[in-house]
């Protein structure tokens, strides 16, 4: 029983002492120390990102290459129909949406591939509706510009000299036209430039094969033979490449023979307007030396000058005028030359006779005082 009590009493005692410590004030701070605070936890603050600024998914992407290839397609089929010629003003607005289409469409981001593909896609209606209008305009001026270069192949000589050839030519611009009524457009314009070709490259043959005929008639292949030999070659190979329907080949040979044709009749023209000049100097020293100068003076200085003029002309390298005013100086000059030579045997008929009348009066004086003397005898 003792014993019972004795651990209650202890437990009692230990129960006071916890008690006391407990309601004790706690120590104060000393100076400079600060309290302790244990920091409250802050909840972490979650940042939204702008979808548009994300890189482009895979839809976003397949969209703006699908309209962009739509667009650079409608593109150049409005270019090749002529839409720029015709609708300049609408023209230049589309292709500043089209270029600022393609420089957002480098800044890879949800929001820009979505501009630029909204930006392809109305550039892409205009471009396409620039095209419907202006297909009819372009296929008349197709038209036009064919008959007008068949005019030129004609005119050339075309028909007359090569007519099997000018068939051929119109068989394309036959076959352009076709295929622009049944709307097949893109055939229509390749068949359309393969007409132009034949057609020009008809006027160029016939051009420098009129070229030739004039260097022949006027005997000036002697002047310049190797780019005649050369011309006259390009000449044959053009024709036969156009047979054959190498249409690059056969045009590159027509404008070349008609460049060496135009050489060689150059030089033929330089030459012989060298000649007539040599044949107007002839004269003109003949003319000098008669004095014509100063016997008849205002003929010969209207001479010179045609020769002044003539010689300006060959500078200028137009032989041709050159050649006309060497040959009229020429002739002026032969004029002024007669006439002070019919004036020179003039004045030496004049001073022959003026020499004899002189004789025989100093022979008639003579026997005159003769007579006297002998009277005075």
């Amino acid at each position: 029983m003792h014993k019972q009590l004795g651990r209650l009493l202890v437990w009692v005692v230990l129960g006071m002492l916890v008690a006391s410590c407990a309601g004790a004030p706690k120590p104060a701070v000393g100076p400079g120390e600060q309290p302790t605070e244990t920091p409250t936890e802050q909840p972490a603050v979650v940042q939204e990102t702008d979808p548009d600024k994300l890189p482009p998914d895979q839809a976003t992407e397949a969209a703006l290459l699908d309209q962009q290839g739509r667009t650079e397609k409608a593109r150049k089929f409005a270019f090749d129909v002529g839409s720029p010629e015709f609708f300049a003003d609408e023209w230049k607005a589309v292709e500043a949406q089209f270029i600022q289409a393609k420089e957002l469409s480098q800044q890879k981001t949800m929001g820009t591939y979505k501009k630029a593909t909204e930006l392809y896609r109305q550039a892409a209606d205009t471009y396409e509706a620039l095209a419907q209008k202006a297909l009819p305009l372009y296929a008349q001026k197709r038209k036009e510009d064919l008959q007008r270069l068949r005019s030129q192949a004609v005119t050339a000589g075309a028909q007359e000299r090569v007519p099997e050839l000018l068939v051929t030519a119109d068989e394309s611009a036959d076959k352009a036209q076709a295929l622009f009524d049944a709307k097949e457009y893109y055939g229509a314009i390749d068949a359309a430039i393969v007409a132009e070709n034949r057609y020009v490259i008809l006027a160029m043959g016939m051009k420098a094969y009129t070229v030739q005929q004039e260097i022949d008639r006027r005997n000036f292949r002697v002047y310049d033979e190797s780019n005649y030999t050369l011309a006259e070659s390009k000449l044959q190979e053009s024709i036969l490449s156009y047979k054959e329907g190498d249409l690059d080949k056969s045009r590159n040979a027509a404008e070349e023979s008609l460049l060496r044709f135009n050489l060689a009749l150059n030089k033929g023209k330089e030459m012989n307007a060298r000649t007539l000049s040599d044949g107007a100097n002839k004269e003109r020293q003949a003319a000098l030396d008669l004095k014509a100068h100063v016997a008849v003076k205002q003929d010969y200085d209207a001479a010179n000058a045609v020769l002044a003029k003539a010689e300006a002309a060959f500078k200028a390298e137009k032989y041709d005028e050159a050649a006309e005013l060497y040959q009229e100086a020429a002739v002026q000059f032969g004029k002024v030359r007669q006439v002070a030579a019919q004036k020179r045997q003039q004045a030496e008929e004049a001073l022959q006779k003026a020499q004899a009348g002189i004789t025989a009066t100093e022979e008639s004086a003579r026997r005159a005082n003769e007579i006297l003397q002998g009277g005075a005898q």
